[in-house]
This record gives C-alpha cells, structure tokens and sequence, in this order.
C-alpha cells in the first residue's frame, strides 16, 4: 500500500514557488514583508503606521504596494489605499491563508517599475499562514495582549519563525489583565533570534523602532 503525503508535497512545492519569487523580487528591487497575526490583532494597522512613516519621511507612495488577503471584503485595503499607495485585495473565501500562486496573480495589477516596498498581509490566522512562505524578505508576527499574554506560549511554531515580533494594544494591557514583560520573555525564549517590538498601533507608537528592525 502507498502512502501519499499531499500536505507535504503540497508545502515543499510552496517552498520552491517562494523561493523563485523571492529572487524574482530581488532582481527587481522590490523589498517584500509580510505581516501574520490573528484577526484583530492590529495587522493593517501596524502596515498604515509604516506606510505613514516612510510617506513623511518624503518616500514616494508609488513606490510602496500592498497585497492583502482576507476571506471576505476588501475593508483592509481600502483603508491602505487612502494612503495613495498602490494596493490589491485578495479574496481567498474558504481558505485560511495566502499562497505564492496568490502573490504572482496580484502583482499583475501592480506596476513592479515604480515599486520599491512590498507590503503583504496574510489572512488572519496564526497556524497554517507561517507554514506557506510567500517570498518575503521578512516575516513580522504581531500579536495584541487583548488575545492574552500566554499566547506565543500556545503558539510556538509561529512565533519560531517569525523575524520579527510586535506585540501590539500595549497601552489595554492593565485593561485586560496581560503581563507584557511575560509575552516578551515567552517570546524571547521562543525566538532568541527576532527583535520584539511593543507598539501601539493606534497612535503608531513604536513604528520607528519597527522600521529599524525591518531595515526601512
């Protein structure tokens, strides 16, 4: 009898679509992030406050793209589209996460000549999004402390691979009961290697140490 592991075909295949992808950004000059998080944790956000923060430091919004992916409507995009800068929604319905074969479609609605910054947020979710890499340069886990502060200890996988960690709502933590310094620590010992960044989003506290972790 054979077994066929279609998960992990399907996964390795992803690996090698990233891979491509990624030296296909690079040859073009294009910078790409991408932000993971649950729904609700403060994703886009996290992405309007680096945006703002590169616009006023006189960057040109043409050359930022956003590429973000929900089950449903476009409210996150429209919202970075305010921004001028260049921006497609991906609809994924049912599936809980991007893929690369995503990506490559979307960036036929964006014109790569004038982009320099590639800014892509995966569907909400913190499992199966951090299992398929979508070419980044990259990958930022942002997680708000209205989700608890046991989170990255629940999650280790994804805080594992991440390269970096927002922990963000920092301000609604008395509120909601979470010890900030224990989700950083948990974190720390997840993942020796990730800068962790507190910020709250809503009033953009902490993009600029942000931006120095993502080398913007």
């Amino acid at each position: 009898m054979s077994i066929i592991l279609a998960e992990k075909s399907i996964r390795e295949e992803n690996l090698r679509l990233a891979n491509e992808l990624a030296a296909f950004l690079r040859a073009k000059g294009i910078r790409a992030f991408e932000f993971l998080g649950s729904p609700g944790s403060g994703k886009t956000s996290v992405i309007e406050c680096l945006i703002k923060s590169m616009l006023g430091d006189g960057l040109d919004p043409h050359s930022i793209a956003y590429i973000g992916g929900d089950v449903a409507t476009r409210r996150d995009t429209e919202r970075v589209e305010r921004l001028g800068v260049q921006a497609v929604q991906i609809n994924t319905g049912g599936i809980c996460h991007l893929e690369v074969p995503h990506i490559k479609k979307a960036l036929g609605h964006i014109d790569l000549d004038k982009i320099r910054i590639l800014l892509i947020e995966n569907v909400g979710n913190l499992i199966c999004p951090f299992y398929f890499p979508l070419g980044a340069e990259k990958r930022v886990l942002i997680v708000s402390v209205a989700e608890g502060d046991d989170k990255f200890v629940k999650h280790p996988v994804s805080t594992r691979l991440a390269d970096v960690i927002v922990i963000n709502k920092i301000d609604l933590a008395d509120a909601v009961g979470a010890d900030v310094s224990f989700m950083e620590k948990t974190a720390r010992e997840l993942n020796p290697r990730a800068p962790i960044i507190r910020m709250v989003a809503k009033s953009c506290e902490g993009v600029e140490e942000l931006r120095k972790a993502l080398g913007l």
